[in-house]
């Protein structure tokens, strides 16, 4: 026992050690990064005029061929870069002397580089393919501005997927949804059933609307193009037409929910709201899905990829049976008091090109003057239907993860408890002690509070670390209550 008492020790203390991170270059008196855009000196290798990169613009930008360059100087240290780019993003090269590191290997249109380690103030942007670039925005030390996006990836596993057909209908059919979900700490994964490259300006808007919610974690986009019909059926034959067969369509489903294994789904109305044909075959086929996608043989490419997933909790906007009513008309004090409706109206707000539409009016009042979400009658975005359920019906407590857990000890919710997990405890707690943001979500938390404190901190990993070590390494049988146990005697007598 004592040996794995030491080996638990040790490898505690090595966890520790991975959170020794470096400092960046001191900020304002205030703690907030100055911007030094307009200050900045922009040249570009072919020439070009780069005025438009600064005029805060999303719809003016400036063209780079393959392996061209922007070279930005600037009086201050320039620590942080935002990069937006038009339509497609590519990779690009910051080079400062001899050194260089590698950016947008992620394909995020929204791209930032934390450059601070430098400590230059000249840098150069080399783009590895042909690249549109839209705005460019310079910082130096400190905290970003809030509009300033540092995008996530998308999340490995998902408390819950929302799946949105357009960009704008996460924050209209499904508004209130993301930042009541984000004030509980649930990660939140977006998925798109279809993607608007022919209307560029909504790339940029989808983004701004989503990070305006709350959002950070980057959507999942799909292929599929944007076309309107007032059917299932048309919908079905318009996207035939575009190339897109009915099976693709389920294909993309299933490999979204076996991608993010969600907690939870959330669809659109059967009917499609007010009977966008799009809305109406995004649900059809995502109720296709969610019956093959824990099948290994449907759809094998996605299963061998990512695992199969069986979804515990799906809901859809508008289903009459099993009906769940969502309370956005609460001041959130995760959004400084604000309430759910008032930060998703905020959100589509970012949406300029689409705020003609009679949805406006439909979010906002007829002359803006709606304050709750309960004011809006029809197409009610407070309103759902439990479609699926994997572990019980709900009792009527309003929550959309009642029943749902997590195992004991299992941070990373990958179905074991493993060194991994200790690890990703540990590394929560410290970043909460730094005063930064939590990296475990609601249900990981849960679960990783392993002695019911309360809380999660060190004590948590060091007890997922020694049941791990008690399990796995000495080949016993421990369980947490014993562990639990033993740990207050530990604590009496202050061995370890």
């Amino acid at each position: 026992m004592k040996t794995i008492k030491r080996l638990a020790a040790a490898l505690l203390g090595s966890l520790l050690m991975l959170r020794m991170l470096p400092l960046m270059p001191a900020s304002g008196a205030d703690g907030a990064a100055a911007e030094y855009t307009r200050a900045a000196a922009y040249r570009a290798s072919t020439g070009y005029n780069t005025a438009a990169l600064t005029d805060g613009r999303e719809g003016t930008t400036c063209s780079f061929p393959a392996g061209s360059s922007l070279t930005i100087s600037c009086e201050d240290l320039i620590c942080g870069i935002s990069l937006k780019f038009d339509r497609k993003a590519v990779q690009w090269r910051a080079a400062v002397g001899q050194f260089d590191e590698m950016f947008g290997q992620n394909g995020f249109l929204h791209d930032f580089a934390d450059i601070s380690h430098y400590y230059t103030n000249t840098v150069t942007l080399t783009f590895q393919a042909a690249a549109s670039v839209s705005e460019i925005r310079i910082f130096g030390a400190g905290t970003l501005p809030a509009d300033v996006q540092v995008w996530e990836p998308p999340c490995t596993k998902a408390d819950l997927m929302l799946c949105s057909t357009h960009s704008d209908d996460e924050h209209l059919f499904f508004l209130g949804l993301i930042p009541t979900m984000v004030a509980k700490g649930y990660r939140v994964q977006v998925v798109y059933f279809v993607q608007h490259n022919g209307e560029p300006m909504r790339l940029h808007e989808q983004l701004n609307g989503l990070w305006t919610a709350g959002l950070h974690t980057y959507p999942a986009l799909s292929r599929f193009p944007d076309q309107y019909s007032t059917s299932l059926a048309g919908a079905k034959n318009n996207f035939a037409a575009a190339g897109y067969s009915y099976d693709t369509l389920v294909s993309y489903q299933v490999e979204m929910l076996r991608r993010f294994k969600p907690e939870v789904v959330v669809g659109h109305d059967v009917n499609g709201e007010y009977g966008h044909g799009q809305h109406r075959l995004n649900t059809d086929t995502l109720m296709r899905a969610l019956n093959v996608s824990a099948d290994a043989a449907s759809y094998p490419a996605s299963a061998q990829r990512w695992g199969v997933w069986d979804v515990p909790k799906t809901y859809l906007h508008l289903w009459a049976q099993n009906p769940l009513v969502m309370n956005y008309d609460t001041p959130l004090e995760h959004y400084g008091g604000r309430t759910a409706y008032q930060v998703s109206i905020a959100a589509y707000s970012c949406h300029n090109s689409q705020q003609y539409t009679w949805f406006t009016r439909w979010a906002k009042g007829n002359a803006g003057q709606f304050t709750k979400a309960t004011q809006i009658t029809s197409y009610s975005p407070c309103r759902f239907g439990l479609y699926r359920s994997a572990v019980g019906l709900d009792s009527g407590i309003g929550d959309m993860f009642e029943h749902i857990g997590g195992l004991k000890g299992d941070a990373d919710r990958d179905g074991a408890v493993t060194v991994r997990d200790a690890q990703i405890v540990l590394q929560d707690y410290t970043e909460r002690f730094a005063g930064n943001a939590p990296l475990l979500g609601t249900i990981s938390a849960r679960a990783s509070d392993v002695d019911g404190d309360g809380a999660v901190t060190a004590a948590d990993s060091q007890l997922i670390l020694r049941y791990y070590t008690e399990n796995k390494l000495s080949g016993g049988i421990a369980d947490w209550d014993s562990l639990l146990a033993a740990g207050s005697e530990i604590a009496e007598t202050g061995a370890f």
